[in-house]
């Protein structure tokens, strides 16, 4: 069986049976390496959970990215000492949303003064950061996720992020989803040959596999070429039931021939075409590349894991709403059901220290 080193996924709700079923699953199917991302405007306590999997779990090589809290009871803490607390405490890397429907009830692009700190500190520690960038271009079509124009546009997006980039050109960056590029070729490859220290990651958009088709030798080439840059990536996560099979449509788009095959998941069966990259560009990208992007291995400062439970606890006790509600409920963000399995998780935490 392969090696895979699995480079996105993520812990909702962060109750520890859930996780370890999601982790079993891709672990069946070769998984030995895993960045576990932390959506903490989805929930208060990711952080904590993703570094108490690395902490405990010994069968999987588990590396904790924390989140930008940008909506919770957090969100005033300046960015730049959200990183260096959380890295202080043992995240492995960042990772931050930037999809339109949260970019919309940000106040300030990342590309603004608000953020130019948290980037430095970021570029200076040589931290690894994944950031989701927009989505694919067909969800601004009228009538789709954002066709009523009170989102930002795909454009905006990426002009912000490259902003960021032309700043900060030593930060150390990885665009999950193909950064939505799977049409647009020629834009991927000026993104590479411009930004040397960008990689994409292979999650999986139900777009994005159909895309590669469309013009499969230019992206074999283009996977060939850049292959120290590609990671792969699943989303898999605890509220899915097909991790296993997101796993393996990742792997056998990279191995497989120019024959159609076919692989179901998401309810649907993927009929598509390999790649068939040659043997070391495959292994570069299932397992070798993770390793690259992330850097040395952090140990997590457990006294300070403790007592940042026991802070978060007593927060969330006296007050257990987080300060933006309509956003929070349009977005299905943080609030008290999810407040809730983070004080179960706090709870559990402290009991068996």
């Amino acid at each position: 069986m392969r090696k895979i080193a699995d480079s996105h996924v993520h812990i909702r709700f962060t109750r520890d049976e859930d996780i370890a079923r999601m982790l079993d699953d891709i672990a069946s199917v070769g998984v030995k390496a895993v960045n576990i991302l932390s959506l903490s405007y989805r929930g208060v306590a990711e952080d904590l959970a993703a570094l108490w999997q690395k902490m405990t779990r010994k069968d999987l090589d588990i590396r904790a990215f924390g989140g930008l809290h940008i909506n919770d009871r957090y969100m005033n803490v300046p960015p730049e000492v959200q990183v260096e607390k959380l890295s202080d405490l043992g995240c492995d890397g960042f990772k931050m949303m930037y999809a339109p429907a949260l970019r919309r009830f940000m106040p300030e692009g990342l590309d603004s003064p608000k953020y130019s700190k948290m980037f430095s500190l970021l570029e200076e520690r040589g931290i690894p950061t994944t950031i989701h960038v927009a989505d694919p271009e067909d969800f601004w079509d009228e009538g789709r996720q954002y066709g009523d124009k009170s989102f930002p546009s795909k454009k905006q997006l990426y002009d912000e992020i490259f902003r960021v980039l032309d700043a900060h050109p030593r930060l150390r960056v990885s665009f999950p989803h193909f950064f939505f590029l799977s049409n647009f070729p020629d834009e991927a490859e000026r993104v590479m040959e411009t930004y040397p220290n960008v990689r994409f990651d292979l999650t999986p958009g139900v777009e994005m596999y159909y895309n590669f088709d469309k013009n499969i030798d230019v992206w074999h080439d283009f996977f060939t070429k850049y292959s120290d840059r590609i990671l792969f990536g699943t989303d898999s996560n605890t509220v899915k039931s097909n991790n296993f099979e997101l796993v393996e449509l990742v792997r056998r788009k990279l191995c497989e021939s120019r024959e159609i095959f076919s692989q179901h998941c998401y309810g649907k069966d993927f009929i598509v075409r390999g790649l068939y990259l040659d043997e070391d560009t495959v292994d570069k990208i299932c397992y070798r590349n993770f390793f690259d992007y992330d850097g040395e291995k952090k140990k997590v400062d457990e006294n300070k894991f403790y007592e940042y439970c026991e802070i978060m606890k007593k927060s969330i006790e006296a007050d257990p709403t987080e300060p933006i509600v309509i956003p929070g409920e349009e977005l299905n963000l943080g609030g008290k059901t999810e407040n809730s399995i983070a004080l179960e998780f706090l709870d559990r935490r402290l009991a068996g220290r």
